[in-house]
């Protein structure tokens, strides 16, 4: 791919990262618990577009102001446009950004195709992948459904609607619940068996 066949390529060279692709890279292929999935790294890579952008417009980005931010611009609907507001008001191309954000399957094409890159899944980081993928696609899914429903007037709300999905991991001996990603970092769903 390239001469902006990616988008990620055409943002690298627009907002002038080119630097930051190796970074992008390396979180990628890391070793263990340092390794960041696709969805962490599209998160990583747009909050550095806001933060160059507020940096641009004279904004403080100390701390994680500029986390802050993308979260806020991606929460509930009054919020996210109340930060929007405050950001164009500030001189930040807001709107010209948030078209510029990417989602976790534009980095995952960019590594693989535009990079040719890929990383050794034999540690068992494919199975975060795989989670990763299906909870993110899964999310999607549900968005636009509840979004039809409100749309058709079968559902409603006061405010915004978000989605949360979580797969959770239950025992069958002792029936012990747990969110996958916890009992993953923990490395066990339950002490039953002990």
């Amino acid at each position: 791919m390239s001469e902006y066949g990616c988008k990620v390529c055409r943002i690298l060279d627009e907002y002038g990262m080119e630097r930051y692709e190796e970074q992008l890279l390396e979180q990628w292929q890391a070793d263990g618990p340092q390794r960041k999935g696709y969805r962490q790294l599209a998160e990583w890579f747009n909050t550095l577009m806001l933060r160059r952008e507020m940096d641009r417009a004279g904004l403080s980005t100390l701390g994680d102001e500029a986390e802050s931010k993308y979260e806020r611009l991606r929460s509930d609907e009054a919020v996210a446009e109340e930060v929007a507001s405050e950001l164009a008001n500030a001189g930040v191309p807001i709107e010209r950004l948030r078209s510029d954000f990417v989602s976790y399957g534009v980095i995952r094409t960019h590594l693989k195709e535009c990079l040719s890159a890929d990383v050794d899944l034999s540690s068992g980081d494919w199975e975060r992948d795989a989670i990763e993928i299906s909870t993110d696609h899964a999310t999607t899914k549900i968005e636009a459904a509840v979004r039809s429903l409100r749309n058709k007037g079968r559902l409603s709300a006061g405010g915004d609607v978000s989605v949360s999905v979580t797969a959770e991991l239950e025992c069958e001996n002792c029936h012990a619940r747990v969110p996958v990603d916890r009992a993953i970092r923990r490395e066990y769903v339950c002490r039953c068996d002990d």
